[in-house]
Formats: structure tokens, C-alpha cells, sequence
């Protein structure tokens, strides 16, 4: 071959080498095609290639790269599926079909490629049953998607229709590291990767795996749907324990997206050690709730109504081999939400009080848990409705007027839901909030009449009354005093009103009383209150109200022919019954009658004698008391006398007050009263003589007051206290010594020849009270006998106490509050001889009080005693409710009437209680003429008389009680109406008729839709215009007057000029846009599509309103039309053009063409040469 023919061959080759490159450049620009790994034993099919079928199987496929692989008793290994860029392919099963993989090629059962969706339909089933021991690493997938890239691959997998796929996978792969899961979605290589199984589908998964971790029954990328039922059983066969990769499923998404259906049931055993991930799915059943908020339920069902939940989620607990269940079954009863005419809710008023709903809102069934709401109002305003969540009026409904303002009554729709979830409507009236009013009212007062010289009149509160409805805003100015007298009356204030609400009366702000002093008179004035409206634009800018205070004063009538008097004055007294005014008071004098008077001897007292009043003959000035000469009386005295001898004398005796800031005592006169003889110092004994041996002596004493004191001789309250040589003495109250200041004692000399010896001691209590009570305060005495001048006095003790109880020196025990002792011993030794005491054991008691209605009984009792308690007779309209104490102690019953009370150490007051009769429930109890609520104890409270609702039962209607709802008199008959097809109607309402009577059922109103013009008005002609019901057709029509004046009506033009608004009646002339070039006008075409000139310049009279538009064609283009300019709105022709597949095909068979074409040219045209050329120059070397 010569170098040019070589060239030319080159250049051919060269030709043929772009053709060829052409030709793979278009063949990247075609969808990708992934087949199966065709060299293997398994089913492999792929989208988009030739329907194939083969022992229970067949593929058909279509042109959009979707496929259908029907399994029809199918028994075969794995199964491969290529998809072409999210092509959709179902497996439709048919009977019976299993896949047994034993010689895995891809180490999965059935695995896809490129699929945008796989679903399993049909209401056949497939086990796929897949063992292996590993001798090399196997990451083992039953069910297996992946793809090229996420956009070319969805990957979501879906169970429908009746179809059961049940997937067995059983690894030993732990010593090859390999893994095992039942369903694995690649993450990376596709998108979004959903799992869902339908209601009626069945998906089982048994998976057994010796790897400790990374072991999956469902591993998706997006959210799992589980609606139908779902069997997974995991079952962990290595040693030791497994991770938390362990999951039942699993998502790299959120769990929240993922649900388990109405209708699922659901069982799952999952080892891994945080447990099943299923317990964070929500429910649909429950309200959304995750199934870790189940209550956990072992025996009985429960049941959710009109569902078929199942759901058993066996989750692992925290030693790491029991198992918890959790389950959700269905719930029993149904949820019930009564319609009660008690919700309603009462009219109110703007600016008033809350109105609630007579009962609070109550359900029952359901799963419990119940949460009301307001969903909805008929008049679209739920503002300041709803339900209240205090506990005093919980669940009730509430209307806030204020928050509602003025409107009219209408219904809301109440919503209660369970905890499930479920939820049922209730319509509930509530009242108007009406507008308020504003009055108010002043009460007259009148003081009466009284006489001049009155004492102070008490202010009386005034009384203003709120008689709207509305609020009224005031303060202490409020009120004001108007008219001629208003100075002669004082207004007072208690406290700031603020306000006075409606239907209130204020009588604790302000008060008003007469002035003192006033002259005879008759005294009258104006009492004026001024308040503002809270809302004024109700009520104005004022609310006023008067009325009258009276007050009269009169000279006195005195009555000359009486005297009172007191101790130092007399008077003679007003007639007017209760007047204190005295009329000619007067000291009394002295010169009236003398009374008493009596002369004193040596052995009595005399009398000065009383002085009377001259005037009015009361007692004026009492006498006093002379005394008697021979000595002062002795004193009635209970005395422990101070001891006197032989060796002393008068003057030997040292006298010494208690109390020296009050009083002094000394030595007046002594007598000898054994031998008169001696009494030889004018009567008396010598001061400085030694006293006699066994001679009784009177020894009389005088007390002085010091300084601003005053010795009361006469009070009997007081004793005198003093000692004489040290002793202690005392004198009794002074009774019978006319006010003197002495006093007497006697004492018998003692003979200091007798030996000084204490011979006894006795104790006992110094009053006749001998009950010790705790808490309490006793005195008690000792008595010291003996010879000579013995000591007589003791030290006190007391033995068997506990701490709080003690003895004074004065023999006063104190016994403490608590104390537990049962007995004390008080102990006296004698200060003469200690050897010498007396001892006294007591009870100790405690103080039992009990207390019954306005009675209250004291009783003692030890310790361990019972009392027997009987309550009394309950008031009217109460009960009985039990015992209750204040201290220590035991009821037998305190709940019961007649019990009895153990005592304690301690005193205890016992109280029996009553409580008012009240319903223990809102639902009444009824028979054929009233009805009744149950009190607690059983007694029938809120008893009444049924109140029918109508006057009598119709044919569909009972008589029913308002308050309890008994049906009185029932319905006549033909209980249940059946409405007819047909709409009837008149004027305002439409109604269906039963079916079986004339009763008119679903009366209502028509709801008209907009106005229609049906003829439209002219200057002088009126016009016509309808709207009908559109519930039940009917039509309603009306005039149109007449304008009076020609009717503008537009003209619309597109494409040209003449656009505007013209007189009906009035020529229009129309010009058309010249057309572009290559363009020609074809006519004016109107809004109906219609030519209606082919002028460009179009003239005609207008008589409605009209819209034209020019329509050009081209010159060549045999008719077809072009809107004017490519003007909004105009028509567009369909845009038509081949499909990027059908292009690259092309663009392949041109280039394909073009090569051999011009190799062709440039070989047998070119080089004049032949076929056989062409095959000898590729067999030569």
C-alpha cells in the first residue's frame, strides 16, 4: 500500500474511531441500566429489559422501568431485582412461595438495586430461610436495598394488601466478624429509606445472631409504619451479654415520625440491653402517647372502642435476663359524654360575675383520665368561655362577661378526651351577657323624737342599695348632706366603699347621727349619694340617689309628786320612759329622821344612829359603831397563835408586819382574863409584868395604814398578817369590829418547867376540796402537837411526782399538766423534831370535759378509767359525724353515738360533732311524684316535687321533670320519626315531613347565598334579582328599583382602542392594532369565543357590557389564528417535543448513520474502490 493510500485508510479509520466515540458518548447519556449479577444461580431480573417467566415466577416490565415480579409456589434461592432510576417494583404473591439461600453469592435473600419502592402485595406468603456458619466474614441481610445514589434510589420497602412475609436468618458469624439482620436499608446509597407494613399485611421476623452487637430485625433510614401485624423474635446465641446495637428496629431518622397503627398488633422480643426500641413509638390508639407510658396490663383485656389494637412489647429488664411487658389492649368501655341541660350555662351581665354551669362536666368509659375543652362557638366568639380548673368548681363551664362583652345567647361545642386520645362533642347553651343597668336607692332614716338635753344619739350606718345591674364605682364623698338642716346632722365614715356591685347594699362605709345639743326643734335634711357607672357608656357619667334624715327635740315632762335618789343626792324624773334627764336635783340633807341610834356599855358597842333626808327620806349619813369600854372584841379568827411564857412580859412581845409599806402593827392594852385581879394599870395588865403560868391573856393590837393606804376595817375580803416574836399569826376578816383598827388575840402562857417535846404530826387539806387534778393547784395543813413551847411549824414534800409537780413551803401543791403518776404523797416533817412527820397519799385525777351543743360537762377520772359517751339528738338538718378530742385518750368508736373514752394522763376535753346534710352526688333519686338527693348518713335532702317541663306528653314528646330529668307522663306514641327525602319550606324555614305523621322535623332557617341580578334595572324599568337556600333550594326574589338615570355599562377592548364606559344604548366605534409583520387581522372575536366582525374598524350600539378582542393570523399560516401581540389571555398553542430518551436515540442512530455513510462515501466514491479492497487491506500485515 502506497503512503497516500495509507493516509486515506488512516483517515477512514480515524472516521470510524469518532463515529464509534459518538456513539459511547450518547450511550452515557442514557438511563443506566444495573443488571443482576448474571453469572450466579439466583432469579435476577431487571426494569426496563425483556418479561421473563421461569418455575413460579414471572417479570413483566414496562417502559417507565417498573416491574412486577409475581411468585406463584416459587421455591428457589435469592432473588436480585436491578432497578433504572427509581423504577417501582411489586413482588405479588401468589399461595405458598420460599427462597432458601445455600450457597449465598451477595450473602442476602432478596436484595434490590436502584428500586424506588418494593412492595409486597397479594394474599399469598414468602419465607425466606437464610443459616450460615461462617468460614469467612458475612454480613448477612434477609432483605437487602441498596443503590447507585440516593437520587437514583428511594429504598422504601412496604408490606401490603393480605400478604405474610416471614423472614428466618440465622448466623454464626461472631468468630468472622460478620453480622446478621433481617431487614438492612444501605443509608448511603439511598433516600429515604422508609419501612411500612399495612393494616392487613403480616411481617414475621426470627433472627438468631452469636455477635454481641450491630444485629438489626428492621434497620431503615426514614420513619417505620407498623399498622398490620408484626412478629419480631430476636434471639442473642453467643456468650456473654449484647450491646445497645441490639434493636428490635431502628431508624437514623427521628422515632417521633415513626407509629404503630390503630389496627397493629404488635409483638417483639429484642435482648439488647437498653431494650426494645418500640417503646418509643408513638401510638396512634393512645393519643400518640410512646408505648413506654403504658400502664402495664397481665390478665384482664381492655379494649378501645370500634378498635383492634394488640400491642405486646417484651423489653428486657435491668438484671439482664427477665423480661417486662408492656402491652396496650383494648379498653371495655365505650367513651361517654352526656348531654346535660345543667352545663348550660345562666345569663350574665357586663361587668358582673362569673356564671358557671349549675355541674361540672363528667364522662365515663373510654381509657380514663379525662381533659375537657371549648372547641367551638356558634357565633364564633369563645372569648371568656371555658372550663375552670379550681378546685371548689372544678370542670365546671364559665362565662366571663367581661371578658365576653355584650352578646347574645348561643352554643358552644364542648370536647372531652381520654388519655387514649378518643373524644366526644357535647352542644352547650350559655346565656346572653346582657348590657348593664345603673339605679341605686338611699334608705330614710328617722331618729325619732327625743327631750332637750339628750345624751349623744349612736350614728346609725347608711344604707345605699345598688338596684341595676351593673357596678358602681363610689368613695367616702359619695354621700353629701343637702338642705336647711344638714349642719345640724354629722356624717361618719367607716371604711372606703371602692364600689357597691350589683344587686349589693353597702351599710358599712358611712354612718350619720344628730349633733348634741340641739334646741327644741324639728330637724330635716337631704341625704344625697353620687356614684359612677363602672361602664359608662352604658350607664352615663352618673348615678344619684336621695332621701330624707329627721330628728325632733321637746322640752321634758318631769313628775313632781316622785323622788329618786342615790347615796348623795335626789331628783324627780322625767315621764318618758328610759329618760335620765333629772328635773330639780338636790344634795340630800341631814335634818330628816335619826334611826338606829344605840348608846355603848363596858361589854357592847354602841351606835351613833343614821341620818335621813328631810327632802326625799333616803339614808343621808350613816352612824358609826361606839365601842365598849372593857376591851375590843375578839376576832373571829381560825389563828395559829404565837406562843408566849412565863419569862416574858408584855413588852417583851415584838410585833412586825408582813407588809410594812402598807401598814404597821403594834401593842395596844393587855388583860389578864384568868385572874381580873392582876389587871392592875387602870384595868389592864402591867406591861413590864412577867406573864403568869398558865393564865390567858388578852392581848389587843392596833394596825395603821401608811401613807396613802386606808385600813379597810369592814371589807371581808382581807385578813391581817403580822408576826409577834417571830411567829406567824393571823387575824380573820374583820366582821363585827365597826371599822376599828384593833384587834384581839389571846394566848395562854406557856410553863417553861414542862419539857419542850413534839408529840404528833397530822396532815390534811386545808379546804374541803380532796380531788387532786392534774394541772391544778391544792393546799394542804399540817397540825404539830407536843408539850412545852414547842416549834409547830413542818417542811413540805412531795414523793412519786414527776418534774412540774412540787410543794411550796406553804403547803400549796402544784400538780403539773402531764403528769403521769396515779397517786402522790405528800410529806410534813415537824421543824421541832425531824423525826416526827405525817405523810397522805392522794389520787391523782384527770380533768375529763365534754362538751355537746352549749352544754359542757366536767368529769374526774385516774387513769385507764372509761367513760361512757352518749351524743345528743342531732339539730334539724344535721348528722352526726363523730367524737373528736383535745388531749390524750382512747375512743372505743368515735364514730359511733354511744361509745366509751379510755382516760389518759392528761386532762381532755371531748367534743361531739354535726355536720349539715349534703348530697354525696349530683344525681337524683326520684319516684312517681319527687325526687331527692342522699345524704351520707342516708337521709333524703333537696326533697321536691317534680316540675314537668310541659303541660302534656305529645306523640313524640314526654312529660319530663326540669330538675331530674323522670319522665312523668311518657310520650303517646309513634316514637321515632323518620324524615322524608323531600325539602318543604315557606317564607323563612324549610323542614322535612315524617314519613309517618304531620310532625315537621329539622325546622330551620334558609341560608341564602349572595344576591343574583337577574334583570338588571334601567333608568325607568325596575329589575329583578334572587337568591336561593342552599340546603333545600328554594328561591327568593326581589326588585331592583329602577336607576332613574342611563346605565353605564364598560367595554372592554384588547388589541386596539375604544375601552371605556358608555351609555346603554350609545354607538361605539372600534379600531384594531395594526399587525406585525407577516401577519393579518382576522376579525373581533367576543367573550363566547364568537367572531363578531372581521372590520378592523368595528362599529355597533352597546346594550350590555361587552369585551372584545383583535385576532391576527399569519399570512402563510392557511388559518390558524394568533391573539393580538401574544396579549395576556391569549391563546397559546401546545408546546409538543420528543422525550430526552428518544432524542439520545436519535442523536445514536444519526451519528451511527453519518459514520457509515461517509465511509462509505469517502471508500467507494473517493477512492474508487471496492468491498474486497476493504477486506484485503485488513488482511494484509
Amino acid at each position: 500500500m502506497n503512503t497516500k493510500s495509507k493516509k486515506n485508510v488512516i483517515a477512514g479509520l480515524l472516521l470510524l474511531v469518532c463515529m464509534i466515540a459518538c456513539i459511547a458518548i450518547a450511550t452515557v447519556c442514557m438511563p443506566t441500566v444495573v443488571y443482576a449479577d448474571s453469572a450466579n444461580p439466583f432469579l435476577q431480573v431487571t426494569c426496563g429489559s425483556a418479561d421473563k417467566t421461569g418455575p413460579g415466577w414471572s417479570w413483566d416490565t414496562d417502559e417507565s422501568y417498573n416491574g412486577t415480579l409475581t411468585l406463584n409456589g416459587y421455591d428457589g434461592e435469592e432473588i436480585g431485582i436491578g432497578g433504572v432510576n427509581n423504577g417501582k417494583v411489586d413482588i405479588v404473591l401468589v399461595g405458598d412461595n420460599k427462597i432458601t439461600v445455600t450457597a449465598p453469592y451477595g450473602n442476602r435473600a432478596i436484595y434490590t438495586y436502584n428500586v424506588s419502592t418494593l412492595t409486597f402485595k397479594g394474599n399469598g406468603s414468602l419465607t425466606i430461610d437464610y443459616q450460615v456458619v461462617a468460614s469467612n466474614q458475612v454480613h448477612m441481610h434477609g432483605i437487602l436495598m441498596e443503590g447507585e445514589s440516593s437520587s437514583k434510589n428511594n429504598g422504601n420497602l412496604t408490606f401490603d394488601d393480605s400478604c405474610t412475609v416471614t423472614v428466618k436468618v440465622d448466623g454464626k458469624v461472631a468468630a468472622k466478624n460478620g453480622s446478621v439482620d433481617a431487614i438492612y436499608m444501605k443509608t448511603d446509597d439511598i433516600g429515604s429509606g422508609n419501612v411500612t407494613v399495612g393494616k392487613n399485611a403480616t411481617l414475621n421476623i426470627d433472627l438468631k445472631c452469636d455477635k454481641d452487637y450491630q444485629t438489626y430485625g428492621i434497620f431503615a433510614k426514614g420513619s417505620i409504619a407498623l399498622n398490620g401485624t408484626v412478629d419480631i423474635k430476636m434471639k442473642y446465641t453467643g456468650s456473654g451479654s449484647t450491646y445497645d446495637t441490639w434493636r428490635d428496629v431502628y431508624t437514623s431518622s427521628s422515632y417521633t415520625t415513626c407509629l404503630i397503627g390503630k389496627n397493629a398488633k404488635i409483638t417483639s422480643v429484642c435482648p439488647g440491653s437498653n431494650g426494645s426500641s418500640l417503646t418509643a413509638f408513638p401510638l396512634v390508639a393512645n393519643g400518640g402517647e410512646k408505648i413506654s407510658s403504658w400502664t402495664k396490663v397481665l390478665t384482664d383485656e381492655q379494649y378501645f372502642e370500634n378498635d383492634n389494637c394488640l400491642v405486646h412489647v417484651w423489653d428486657k429488664c435491668a438484671n439482664g435476663v427477665s423480661f417486662k411487658n408492656y402491652s396496650y389492649n383494648k379498653i371495655a368501655t365505650p367513651l361517654t359524654f352526656e348531654d346535660k341541660a345543667e352545663y348550660d350555662v345562666p345569663a350574665s351581665v357586663y361587668g358582673g360575675d362569673v356564671a358557671y354551669s349549675s355541674i361540672a362536666l363528667s364522662a365515663s368509659g373510654g381509657s380514663g383520665e379525662y381533659t375537657f375543652s371549648v372547641v367551638s362557638a356558634a357565633d364564633g366568639n369563645r372569648n371568656g368561655v371555658g372550663i375552670i380548673s379550681t378546685e371548689s368548681d372544678f370542670n365546671k363551664i364559665y362565662v366571663n362577661p367581661n371578658l365576653r362583652s355584650v352578646s347574645e345567647a348561643t352554643e358552644i361545642t364542648v370536647r372531652v378526651k381520654d388519655k387514649g386520645g378518643y373524644s366526644k362533642d357535647v352542644t352547650v347553651r350559655i346565656g346572653e351577657v346582657a348590657a348593664p343597668t345603673y339605679s341605686a336607692t338611699v334608705v330614710p332614716i328617722d331618729f325619732g323624737t327625743v327631750r332637750v338635753g339628750y345624751s349623744p344619739v349612736t350614728q346609725v350606718p347608711l344604707r345605699v342599695a345598688n338596684t341595676g345591674t351593673g357596678k358602681i364605682n363610689c368613695n367616702l364623698n359619695s354621700i353629701t348632706l343637702e338642705g336647711e338642716n344638714a349642719s345640724s346632722f354629722t356624717l361618719g365614715f367607716y371604711s372606703n366603699p371602692g364600689s357597691i356591685g350589683a344587686g349589693s347594699e353597702n351599710a358599712s362605709s358611712w354612718s350619720i347621727k344628730p349633733n348634741n345639743g340641739l334646741a327644741v326643734g324639728t330637724y330635716v335634711a337631704t341625704i344625697k349619694f353620687s356614684g359612677t357607672p363602672e361602664y359608662s357608656k352604658y350607664g352615663g357619667s352618673s348615678v344619684e340617689a336621695t332621701a330624707t334624715v329627721k330628728f325632733v327635740v321637746t322640752e321634758h315632762d318631769f313628775d313632781t309628786s316622785t323622788w329618786e335618789y342615790d347615796t348623795t343626792k335626789h331628783w324627780n324624773p322625767c315621764k318618758d320612759a328610759g329618760c335620765a334627764v333629772h328635773g330639780n336635783e338636790a344634795a340630800h340633807d341631814t335634818e330628816g329622821e335619826l334611826k338606829n341610834v344605840a348608846a355603848a356599855t363596858f361589854d357592847t358597842d354602841g351606835y351613833t344612829g343614821d341620818k335621813y333626808c328631810s327632802v326625799c327620806g333616803a339614808l343621808a349619813e350613816k352612824g358609826t359603831v361606839i365601842p365598849a369600854g372593857k376591851y375590843i372584841r375578839v376576832s373571829q379568827a381560825t389563828m395559829t397563835p404565837a406562843a408566849i411564857t412565863d419569862k416574858l412580859t408584855a413588852n417583851d412581845l415584838v410585833f412586825a408586819s408582813l407588809d410594812p409599806s402598807k401598814y404597821t402593827v403594834a401593842l395596844w392594852r393587855v388583860f389578864d382574863l384568868t385572874d381580873n385581879a392582876l389587871n392592875t394599870a387602870s384595868g389592864q395588865y402591867p406591861k413590864d409584868s412577867n406573864f403568869v403560868a398558865d393564865h390567858e391573856y388578852a392581848i389587843e393590837i392596833e394596825f395603821a395604814a401608811v401613807g396613802s393606804y386606808v385600813y379597810n376595817g369592814m371589807d371581808s375580803k382581807y385578813w391581817s398578817t403580822f408576826t409577834v416574836n417571830g411567829n406567824a399569826t393571823e387575824l380573820s376578816a374583820a366582821t363585827t369590829l365597826g371599822g376599828s383598827p384593833l384587834r384581839k388575840i389571846t394566848l395562854v402562857a406557856e410553863d417553861t418547867t414542862i419539857p419542850v417535846t413534839v408529840t404528833d404530826v397530822q396532815v390534811d387539806f386545808a379546804s374541803g376540796d380532796t380531788t387532786i387534778v392534774r394541772d391544778g393547784a391544792y393546799t394542804f395543813k399540817a397540825t404539830v402537837s407536843g408539850t412545852g413551847a414547842f416549834d409547830n411549824t413542818v417542811t413540805w414534800s412531795v414523793i412519786g411526782g414527776s418534774a412540774g409537780t412540787s410543794i411550796s413551803i406553804d403547803g400549796v401543791l402544784t400538780v403539773a399538766a402531764n403528769e403521769t403518776a396515779s397517786t402522790l404523797t405528800i410529806k410534813a416533817i415537824a421543824n421541832g423534831d425531824s423525826e416526827k412527820y405525817a405523810i397522805k397519799t392522794v389520787d391523782v385525777y384527770s380533768k375529763v370535759t365534754i362538751k355537746q351543743g352549749t352544754n359542757t360537762e366536767d368529769l374526774y377520772k385516774k387513769a385507764g378509767e372509761t367513760v361512757s359517751l352518749t351524743a345528743i339528738a342531732a339539730p334539724s338538718g344535721y348528722h352526726f359525724t363523730g367524737w373528736t378530742k383535745t388531749g390524750e385518750g382512747d375512743f372505743a368508736n368515735n364514730a359511733a353515738t354511744s361509745t366509751d373514752f379510755t382516760v389518759s394522763t392528761t386532762n381532755v376535753t371531748i367534743q361531739s360533732n354535726f355536720e349539715l346534710h349534703s348530697a354525696t352526688s349530683a344525681t337524683w333519686q326520684s319516684d312517681g311524684t319527687r325526687h331527692w338527693h342522699v345524704c351520707a348518713c342516708g337521709e333524703e335532702v333537696d326533697v321536691a316535687p317534680h316540675v314537668p317541663d310541659r303541660a302534656e306528653a305529645t306523640e313524640t314528646e314526654a312529660v319530663t321533670c326540669t330538675a331530674c330529668g323522670y319522665i312523668i307522663t311518657p310520650a303517646l306514641g309513634h316514637v321515632t320519626h323518620t324524615p322524608g327525602e323531600e325539602w318543604l319550606s315557606d317564607d323563612t324555614n324549610h323542614w322535612h315531613k315524617c314519613t309517618g305523621c304531620t310532625e315537621k322535623l329539622g325546622v330551620a332557617p334558609h341560608t341564602y347565598g349572595d344576591w343574583t341580578v337577574v334583570t338588571p334595572p334601567t333608568a325607568t324599568v325596575d329589575g329583578e334579582q334572587e337568591h336561593i337556600c342552599s340546603v333545600c333550594g328554594y328561591k327568593q326574589v326581589e326588585s331592583i328599583p329602577a336607576t332613574g338615570e342611563p346605565a353605564q355599562v364598560p367595554v372592554t377592548v384588547t388589541g386596539g382602542n375604544g375601552t371605556g364606559n358608555y351609555t346603554e344604548g350609545e354607538t361605539v366605534t372600534i379600531t384594531a392594532n395594526a399587525p406585525e409583520e407577516g401577519k393579518t387581522f382576522k376579525g373581533w372575536r367576543d367573550a363566547s369565543g364568537n367572531i363578531v366582525s372581521t372590520d378592523a374598524t368595528y362599529t355597533f350600539t352597546v346594550t350590555g357590557e361587552v369585551s372584545l378582542t383583535a385576532v391576527y393570523e399569519d399570512i402563510n399560516a392557511g388559518g390558524a389564528e394568533q391573539p393580538s401581540g401574544g396579549q395576556p389571555g391569549g391563546e397559546q398553542s401546545e408546546k409538543t417535543g420528543l422525550s430526552g430518551g428518544q432524542i439520545a436515540g436519535i442523536v445514536i442512530g444519526s451519528v451511527l448513520l453519518a459514520g457509515i455513510g461517509g465511509f462509505a462515501i469517502f471508500w467507494f466514491a473517493v477512492k474508487k474502490k471496492k468491498f474486497a479492497d476493504l477486506i484485503a487491506l485488513f488482511k494484509k500485515k
